[in-house]
């Protein structure tokens, strides 16, 4: 019988081509150039009047008066950061970087196909052998499925992840506004005080010139006013510094979001209505279970339990040997041989013992964080509960000073116009009364950033908003 072994083995050259081909995937490389010139205009040229913004929030039901925007206000704040800020757009990529891998967490073990031509002096029958094999692995203990537990469980992690960046990247956002009303509202006292001051000065000023005071009352009188000018400067320097934090984090530029001036007084009596609401009717069993519930970082403690536990079933399951085959088929011109090898890889007991005891410590040091930082919530809230407490009384005590001034200042008030006293003692009566809008300023913004507190205790949305964040 004649054989021709060129054409033989360009045959089997041929199916390998064949099934080389078949198993890629043909997914070109393309290149993409980072130009950060290009990125600094993209991030200039982000405008919260554009089209698909308009549409976005239309789409999430925002209120239609105020679209266009009119002014910030936190509903437009935190809905122009969802939008905009690139530390989300990250976050999503992130999330479906680490998504992918459920994907190829259920992809089973490669398999291979061979041929082998091989040749030798061994006599009758031929001296010429071909050979086919294919080779797969079954994998025992249904690791395929533990391994797809492990990555979708690292997917929920990735996805809590997500979740608390968006929850600080909030957070962050209504401290800075916070701290934008309260600063604001220091500047209109501070300029409340240059004003008096200054009318005194000038008073002073006049006296002096007729000899009824002496100078160093006049230098004394001047260097309060200075004094509180370059308080004034500093508190409008401060402001200049958080606005770019509020620009940064909407995640537009500064000039764009100088475009709109921030509403300080609807922010501010929103915000203090609401939290008001909430010191009045909340108890300290309530807000444990609003944290116990709400923590994301807690929900990201027991995310890594369950990871730990995913791993510990997967070096249980590798106890287990995963076995080879290599199913072959032997032509030997004129004879046909069949054949089917088996192979594993054989693990010794101590081997299994240290993976397995390492997974077990894994999983007890995730359980001890997660007892920890239970502790550590609850003590939260105990110090929260004392807190909004010593707030009340020092509302209360702000409050009677308050009244205490109104009084007084009618007082003054009767008293100069029955000429008992001079423009001049009245207004230094009412410069230091100032003193009191001073208190009643801390007061009221103690209790405004003792609700950004509570809100990072209980991460419940107590800020208020119109619509759902769906954070």
């Amino acid at each position: 019988m004649n054989i021709d072994i060129t054409s033989i083995l360009k045959i089997n050259l041929l199916v390998l081509f064949v099934i080389f081909l078949t198993s890629c995937s043909f997914i070109d490389y393309e290149k993409k150039p980072l130009d950060i010139n290009e990125v600094h205009q993209k991030n200039k040229q982000v405008n919260f009047n554009n089209l698909d913004f308009i549409a976005y929030l239309e789409e999430n039901n925002f209120d239609k008066e105020n679209i266009p925007f009119k002014s910030w206000g936190i509903d437009e704040l935190l809905i122009t950061q969802r939008y905009f800020n690139p530390q989300l757009k990250t976050a999503d990529l992130e999330l479906k970087y680490i998504e992918s891998n459920e994907k190829i967490a259920s992809l089973r073990p490669l398999s291979s196909l061979g041929t082998k031509y091989e040749r030798g002096d061994v006599g009758d029958p031929s001296d010429n052998f071909f050979k086919f094999d294919y080779t797969f692995t079954y994998e025992t203990a249904n690791k395929r499925l533990i391994r797809y537990e492990l990555a979708f469980n690292e997917t929920q992690l990735a996805l809590l992840d997500k979740e608390l960046i968006h929850w600080n990247l909030r957070s962050s956002l209504i401290s800075n506004l916070t701290k934008y009303i309260k600063n604001q509202d220091l500047i209109q006292i501070l300029k409340n005080k240059i004003r008096l001051q200054q009318s005194i000065v000038h008073m002073v000023k006049k006296r002096l010139d007729y000899g009824l005071v002496t100078k160093v009352d006049y230098v004394r009188e001047k260097i309060k006013f200075n004094s509180i000018q370059k308080e004034l400067i500093k508190h409008q320097n401060l402001q200049l510094n958080i606005t770019k934090n509020l620009a940064t984090l909407v995640g537009l530029s500064l000039e764009k979001f100088n475009l709109l001036a921030i509403d300080v007084k609807k922010t501010r009596d929103k915000i203090f209505s609401s939290l008001t609401t909430f010191f009045e009717k909340t108890d300290q069993g309530e807000m444990h279970s609003t944290a116990m519930l709400n923590r994301i970082d807690l929900r990201q403690k027991l995310a890594r339990y369950a990871i730990a536990e995913a791993k510990l079933k997967l070096e249980i399951a590798k106890q287990y040997p995963d076995m080879t085959f290599t199913p072959a088929y032997i032509y030997d011109f004129g004879y046909n041989v069949w054949g089917l090898g088996i192979q594993t890889i054989l693990k010794t007991p101590e081997r299994n013992k240290a993976f397995i005891d390492r997974a077990l410590l894994f999983r007890e040091l995730e359980a001890s964080k997660v007892m920890n930082f239970e502790l550590e919530i609850n003590n939260q809230v105990e110090e929260l509960s004392l807190s909004i407490q010593k707030n009340k009384e020092h509302e209360l005590a702000a409050k009677q000073s308050l009244a205490s001034k109104d009084l007084i200042v009618k007082q003054l008030q009767d008293r100069f116009h029955q000429g008992q006293i001079d423009r001049m003692e009245l207004e230094k009566e009412m410069f230091s009364l100032l003193d009191i809008d001073l208190e009643i300023h801390r007061a009221t913004y103690a209790s405004i950033e003792l609700g950004a507190v509570a809100e990072g205790v209980l991460q419940n949305q107590l800020f208020p908003t119109s619509i759902n964040y769906n954070l």
